[in-house]
């Protein structure tokens, strides 16, 4: 078989090609760390790759939901135990209320500290959280969930504490099969919720049909916060100013001289509210639990997801480094017995 010069540099120069193209190749990976360059370097890694990396993914999503979760239902919880302390002072005030030896002077400084106390629970009850969001307004979160004043726009209706709130639950994703609440809403159909408010009782506001006549039109109608109107209610009947013209249920006026008993009935209704609060935080309680073991569950996932990706997308650097040298000294040679070959001619021997 006869070999032409012209062959002798060509199969030199595709071997030494080759070889600078498998060194180039091992060079990019060490600087970047990875087998895989591209998906053409072994589709059934890269595919198995890939599709780790959409369920990591979605488990960091979860993960983050679960964050977002945690520290929702803490802020609630926390609100939530403000809001108990300030009942149980409040109860210390209607238990001190019920000594008869108070004068009027006196009553009138329990009733103010009382009042203050209530406004504190309202605001406790407008609480917003990182985001600006009211805790306690259910979906409508960017509404102030209690207000005082006229609930149904008729005029001669009196004031009193209303829900501006629905009755709904936010809830949020914290697992491929699992929704958790994050909200607790004020009030519930037939009456419930944190503030105990009959949300069947809302009727939207219908607008008026002559715009120039707003009385042909209809005003939204809320439904009472009844926790906050019995505490008011206890508090005027023991406020000397008013307590002539502040109606007790009947169960609260003694049978024989129909004397109102303010003191029992408030302490009911704080006992109540307190009962009502202590279900919320038995339940915001639980659900901490749970997601602290789905956090855990999580971070166990996304551990598992890395070690195996790593696995597949990381590269050995001991063998790089060595097959890399190896190549190095190949390309060398190659260099080298090229540079003899190309030397070789049958001139030099005339």
């Amino acid at each position: 078989m006869r070999i032409s010069t012209s062959q002798i540099f060509e199969r030199n120069i595709a071997a030494m090609m080759d070889n600078q193209t498998q060194l180039a190749q091992t060079q990019l990976q060490v600087a970047t760390g990875r087998k895989m360059l591209r998906p053409s370097d072994d589709p059934v890694r890269a595919a198995r790759s890939l599709e780790l990396q959409q369920s990591q993914g979605v488990n960091k999503q979860f993960l983050a939901n679960i964050g977002y979760a945690k520290d929702q239902l803490a802020l609630t919880d926390a609100r939530l135990s403000t809001m108990n302390d300030t009942l149980q002072y409040m109860r210390q005030k209607f238990i001190q209320a019920g000594n008869g030896g108070l004068s009027a002077q006196d009553k009138a400084a329990i009733v103010s500290d009382l009042r203050s106390q209530l406004d504190n629970l309202v605001a406790l009850a407008n609480s917003k959280d990182g985001q600006g969001e009211y805790l306690f307004a259910g979906y409508k979160n960017d509404t102030p969930p209690i207000v005082f004043g006229d609930h149904d726009g008729h005029p001669d209706t009196p004031d009193l504490y209303y829900y501006q709130g629905d009755a709904g639950t936010r809830q949020m994703q914290v697992g491929p099969e699992r929704r958790m609440d994050i909200g607790i809403p004020g009030s519930a159909a037939g009456g419930g919720g944190l503030f105990e408010a009959d949300q069947s009782l809302y009727t939207p506001a219908i607008p008026p049909t002559d715009p120039t006549d707003p009385t042909t039109g209809t005003p939204a109608t809320y439904p009472p916060a009844e926790f906050f109107n019995r505490l008011k209610t206890a508090i005027d009947a023991i406020d000397p100013a008013t307590s002539a013209t502040t109606t007790l249920p009947l169960e609260y006026l003694d049978p024989d001289t129909g004397a109102p008993d303010p003191t029992s009935y408030g302490l009911d209704m704080v006992d109540a509210f307190m009962e009502r609060i202590a279900v919320y935080q038995s339940k915001v309680g639980s659900q901490r639990a749970e997601l602290d073991s789905l956090d855990y569950a999580g971070q166990t996932l996304d551990l598992h997801y890395a070690t195996a990706r790593s696995r597949i997308e990381d590269l050995d650097y001991n063998e790089a480094l060595s097959r890399l040298a190896q190549q190095q000294l190949v390309l060398q040679a190659a260099q080298q017995s090229f540079v003899r070959v190309a030397n070789l001619s049958l001139f030099q021997y005339l």
